[in-house]
């Protein structure tokens, strides 16, 4: 199954190495193909400092993990999104959160779903009849089977 993976479950595995999102990354290339968009770079990289005082990890095992992480991840530029799948994104998001709009761009592009964290992005789609956002819970049971 191919998963677009949300900047938030990145910044969990690396905050939280030793749990299931970490797991789920790193473990999974049986079940799922993850993606996301290049963007998340950059995002990674305006965070940085954030996220070395929140994991206390230090600047190697930092950049180790995510290293580790984003190798699971295929980044795909946005360029490669089609005008209407963007107008569809920035619709689906307006008064959600349009910052989440290269996300959902990705993920309609690629007609899979979005693996995200994010409690206000999922409502505010799900208000807006998108069955397609799935949570931590939802991914780990595909991947179990159960």
């Amino acid at each position: 199954m191919i998963l677009v993976v949300d900047t938030n479950i990145v910044f969990s595995g690396i905050l939280s190495p030793n749990g299931i999102i970490s797991d789920l990354l790193l473990n999974s290339k049986d079940k799922f193909e993850f993606y996301a968009p290049a963007v998340i770079l950059d995002e990674l990289n305006i965070n940085h400092q954030k996220l070395l005082r929140l994991s206390r990890l230090s600047e190697n095992e930092l950049h180790f993990l995510t290293s580790t992480i984003l190798k699971k991840i295929d980044m795909i530029d946005l360029e490669v999104v089609q005008q209407q799948t963007w107008e569809k994104a920035l619709e689906l998001t307006k008064n959600v959160d349009q910052y989440d709009a290269p996300f959902i761009a990705l993920s309609l592009e690629l007609g899979s779903p979005l693996w995200t964290g994010d409690k206000k992005l999922i409502n505010g789609l799900s208000a807006k009849g998108v069955d397609w956002i799935l949570d931590t819970e939802t991914i780990k049971n595909f991947r179990n089977g159960d």
